[in-house]
Formats: structure tokens, sequence, C-alpha cells
């Protein structure tokens, strides 16, 4: 089973949004598919509130919910018990994860905005690591804190967390700011920097408010175009 993390310490930069749009584009692409929210303040939960299967789902875990085809659910803890100071139990999840490997073929986790019990927790568990920054300035240094904590998290889980790449998120095509931020960013980084970039489009927050992603809500928009671009590296490099 492959499994993937969006981490970045930096909160608001389409971290939520993006593990959403990567496990349903690999589920769109034939894969089965576990979104895992490990917010505590259950963002992704309630972003795909909208969407359900088609028909009766059997859920590989009794947790889990269905929400597309090829898709499950495994909510936020917060979410379910209306608690954003829910506990987490870290050897339940593990023994989940454990018992998923022959029923699941990628796991896309969703952490939140700090490196709390919960934020290693999703890098415990996945051998993948995407950062997406928001294209300013300021996220440079959001970026130099993550970096650091990957560093560290490669000397406690040997063999997870490896950085897969950092995803250029919330681009404004026509800022000319934003262009030299991607310029700065790709001399700065060099190939760890994704080729895909995440460009604004409004279809992304049409879509969250109907508690849908992109790809069920306006599946010929910029913003599913940026997504399948980035499934598509994902998938193949």
């Amino acid at each position: 089973m492959r499994s993937i993390v969006l981490a970045n310490q930096k909160g608001g930069v389409g971290k939520t949004t993006t593990a959403i749009h990567l496990a349903h584009g690999f589920a769109i692409a034939g894969q089965r598919v576990l979104l895992v929210d490990l917010d505590p303040q259950g963002n992704a939960t309630v972003a795909v509130q909208g969407m359900q299967a088609d028909g009766e789902v059997e859920p590989p875990h009794a947790s889990m919910t269905a929400i597309a085809e090829r898709l499950w659910l495994l909510p936020s803890a917060g979410s379910v018990t209306a608690d954003s100071e829910a506990k987490l139990d870290t050897e339940r999840l593990h023994a989940v994860v454990r018992g998923l490997e022959k029923e699941i073929d990628v796991m896309v986790v969703d952490s939140p905005p700090r490196m709390d019990d919960w934020g290693w927790a999703g890098v415990q568990l996945c051998d993948e690591v995407i950062v997406p920054v928001q294209a300013e300035f300021f996220s440079m240094h959001g970026l130099s804190q993550m970096m650091a904590s990957l560093e560290e998290a490669s000397q406690r889980f040997p063999g997870k967390g490896q950085l897969r790449g950092v995803l250029p998120t919330m681009v404004h095509a026509r800022e000319e700011i934003a262009s030299e931020v991607l310029v700065d960013l790709r001399q700065n980084l060099g190939a760890t920097l994704l080729n895909s970039v995440i460009f604004r489009d409004s279809s992304l927050v049409e879509a969250a408010s109907h508690g849908q992603s992109v790809f069920s809500h306006s599946p010929w928009s910029k913003g599913a175009l940026c997504y399948t671009e980035l499934v598509q590296e994902i998938m193949h490099g």
C-alpha cells in the first residue's frame, strides 16, 4: 500500500484541498483509496460531506465511509465527537492501517497545520510527504520549519516521511510576485519542487461549499486540470 501525507506547519496553504483531490484523483484513476482525516478540526471530513458512493459499497473497515467509487474516508475523531480536543488513539490507528494493506492501494492523509501528536502521527504512518506551499514570500519561512521537522522525522521514524515534493498552491497566474516566488522556489529546491502547479480557481471554493471535490462539481475547470496533472505526476513521475 502506498501512503502519502499532506503536511505543512503553516495553515491556509491548500493542504486539505490537495489531500481530497489527490485521493479522489487516484480513485478515478482506478486505485482503491483511503482518505484519512488526521486534523482534530475535521476539515477534510466536512469538505467531502456532500460526496457519496453510488449504491451500497461495503467499506474495508467499519469506521470508514464510502464517499465515491473506490474511495473511502476515515473521518477525524474530532468531527465525530464534535470535540476539537479529541485524543488520538495511535495504536488503534496503526492497527487499522495494518489491517488494510491488502484492501487499499493508496492511503492519503490530511494532517493539521502543526507538528503535534496528530501531525507526527501522519508522518509516522506514511512513506511519502507532499508539502503544499502558497506562492508568497512568507511561505518560505514555514517551508524551512517543515523541512526541519522532516529531518527530525527521518531520525525518529526511519523509512517514513520521505519528502516526495513541494507543491506550489494558490498561484495567481497574472501576478508578477507569484512568478517571482516560483522562480525562487525552483532555484532553492531544484527537483524537490514538483512540476505541477495549483492555480487559484473559484471552482475549488464552489466545490468545497457543496462538500464535493472539483472532479465531481466542475470536472472541466482549471482547478480540476491542475489536480489531474498532480495526480499524474505523483502516479507516474
